[in-house]
Order: C-alpha cells, then sequence, then structure tokens
C-alpha cells in the first residue's frame, strides 16, 4: 500500500505498507528519547547537517525533532532531497511535527519515500 505523487521531475513515495511501517516502528521504540523524525542516513558519526539521506539498507537511521511542518523542507534540502519534494512534504504527510513520526529515505532510483510510524502503546501494538 503506497501512494506516489509526480512532483517536478521526482516522485513522492507515501510508504503505509504494514511491514514497513512496523520496522520503522521497531526502530522509533528502540530510541531512548527518539524525536518526531527519522532519517536513513548516510552516517551517524557527525553533525545530521553533514550527511545525506540515502537508502534504508545499511543507512544510520537517525533521529531528530521537528516543532512546524515547514521545518522539514530546509532538513531534507539540506540532506540532499531535491527542493521540489522536499517542498511537497508538509501537504502530503499529514501530522508530521505533530503526535506522528514520520521516517524518510531515498530510494536508489531517487524517489523520497516517506513513512508514518504509529506509536506503541503499552500493549506493545500499534494505535489504529
Amino acid at each position: 500500500m503506497e501512494l506516489r505523487l509526480s512532483i517536478g521531475d521526482g516522485v513522492l513515495r507515501i510508504n503505509v505498507k504494514p511491514d514497513d511501517r512496523t520496522l520503522w516502528q521497531d526502530t522509533l521504540h528502540s530510541i531512548t528519547e527518539p524525536g518526531n523524525i527519522l532519517l536513513a542516513c548516510e552516517s551517524s558519526s557527525c553533525a545530521l547537517v553533514d550527511t545525506k539521506l540515502t537508502w534504508v539498507v545499511g543507512a544510520a537511521i537517525r533521529d531528530t525533532w521537528i516543532d512546524q511542518a515547514g521545518a522539514i523542507v530546509n532538513l531534507l534540502q539540506t540532506l540532499g532531497v531535491a527542493s521540489p519534494l522536499a517542498e511537497a512534504v508538509p501537504e502530503h504527510c499529514p501530522g508530521l511535527a505533530g503526535e506522528l513520526t514520520w521516517a524518510f529515505y531515498l530510494e536508489r532510483h531517487g524517489w523520497l519515500t516517506a513513512c508514518p510510524v504509529l506509536p506503541l502503546m503499552a500493549s506493545g501494538y500499534a494505535e489504529s
């Protein structure tokens, strides 16, 4: 289950596949004090602004916090995402900078993928 949006010369892919959401949820749950943004980056040994967004396999998963949806645009651009794709994210990712965590990564062919991450409830199951 996914939504593909053509944005300029690129594609913004909203990924809601249950298996992928579960993997991101497990990652979020493993972080002691997680932010509301998860990013698949090339490196975890430098400042966030000094790395680039990449695909998930072999990536350094980084977290950060944004307090308004528009802040994601500059962050993604800093991480190497094309401006039209970064600028489309606030419109197409509901709950961004709110109660919902979003994970971002690049597909190998350059698509920007966004995946909503549902919070775990005390029972260990995701809220619906």
